[in-house]
């Protein structure tokens, strides 16, 4: 059927399943099924999700040698080029770093170096789409600002992490009675599940509708990948026993969940013709993302509110850490590694220890007292 004709029948009825169907929705289907094994291999058998991970690699070779297009990209053109570059930077340099930290006991200065990776992929992850073409687009410009915010966002809470190592409430007292202060870093592995601290909630809430905006007018169904990594750090969360706030989650879901996305996903266009062969979506229900007043008005509250998660993350750098100490001091307390090594102050220390650490710091606490932290 013509797709014109098919678009206008869409239009006026799409009262029957038949006249809306895609293929798609199938692969969506996958999609989650796949989003659920990772999660279950992330947590029970990461070494085998590692070589997954790896394996998911053979499309593109399977590709290059034969000569085989993937969702009708010849091998060597610009967008196979581009997805393959991506497969590289997230699967090969964010996913498997994460599962290493789950599946092996690595020391505290190899962590470290794994957040600074995953969390500098993060951010070139956010810039390299400034390359994409805006066909000049209002929304698209709009969304890149958020997004430039996002990435200056992300540098400057990632410095204020590692800038302010002793802050008062992440501190333990030692059976000893001393007090100990672990030094901070944009990934902690307490009881073998790695915690991400290089981004706050309010930072997620506006990468997600700034990576909804880029994604939507490419493929409406990459909506789904942002679904399904809140739905991961959720999952995370409710597995976790300590029901840590659920930012903590992300610097782990968020790997594990678009590496399976983009595994499955270039699997599909390679090898499965059901899918490959579909009219693509933007022809069969195309939506006007960014010719649309709504989308503009979505794009440039966006933008405000990544101005406001830059000046919260100024804040944390000049002011200190504020809130989000009390994200530390959850993972450092209550984890069975800190009770056998250090104990965990009970609910009623942590008073007593509070006045000791006010005491002790007391002049460089009046100094900053007058900062309002978010």
């Amino acid at each position: 059927m013509n797709s014109t004709i098919h678009q206008k029948i869409i239009e006026e009825r799409a009262t029957v399943l038949a006249d809306i169907w895609h293929p798609y929705i199938l692969l969506y289907i996958g999609h989650c099924i796949a989003a659920m094994v990772g999660f279950f291999l992330s947590l029970y058998f990461p070494r085998t999700l590692i070589a997954l991970m790896v394996l998911s690699g053979l499309s593109f070779l399977y590709s290059a040698v034969t000569g085989y297009e993937m969702w009708g990209y010849e091998p060597g053109s610009f967008i196979w080029i581009g997805v393959f570059l991506k497969w590289i930077i997230v699967n090969a340099l964010a996913t498997v770093p994460v599962l290493v930290l789950r599946g092996w006991k690595l020391s505290d200065v190899a962590v470290k170096i794994v957040g600074c990776c995953v969390y500098f992929i993060l951010g070139a992850n956010i810039l390299w789409t400034l390359c994409m073409d805006s066909f000049g687009h209002v929304v698209v410009y709009i969304n890149r600002v958020a997004g430039i915010m996002l990435v200056i966002a992300l540098i400057v809470h990632c410095t204020a992490v590692w800038l302010h190592p002793k802050t008062l409430g992440h501190c333990l007292r030692g059976e000893n009675g001393q007090l100990c202060c672990p030094e901070l870093g944009l990934f902690e592995v307490k009881n073998g599940f790695p915690y991400g601290f290089g981004t706050s909630l309010p930072w997620l809430v506006c990468y997600t509708v700034w990576n909804a905006l880029f994604i939507a007018k490419i493929t409406i169904g990459g909506l789904l990948q942002d679904i399904l990594f809140w739905a991961l750090m959720m999952a995370y969360q409710y597995w976790d026993d300590l029901h840590l706030p659920v930012e903590l989650y992300f610097g782990f879901a968020r790997p594990v969940q678009l590496g399976t996305y983009i595994g499955f996903t270039e699997f599909c266009g390679t090898f499965i013709p059901y899918f490959y062969e579909a009219v693509e979506l933007t022809e069969h229900t195309p939506l006007p993302i960014n010719s649309h007043a709504f989308f503009l008005f979505i794009a440039f509250m966006n933008m405000l509110w990544s101005f406001v998660c830059t000046y919260w993350a100024f804040q944390r750098l000049f002011c200190g850490l504020g809130f989000f100490a009390s994200r530390f001091e959850q993972v450092h307390c209550i984890t069975r590694q800190d009770s056998r090594e250090m104990g965990i102050l009970e609910d009623d220390d942590t008073e007593s220890l509070t006045e000791s650490l006010t005491e002790e710091t007391g002049a460089e606490d009046e100094e900053t007292s007058g900062c309002v932290l978010s």
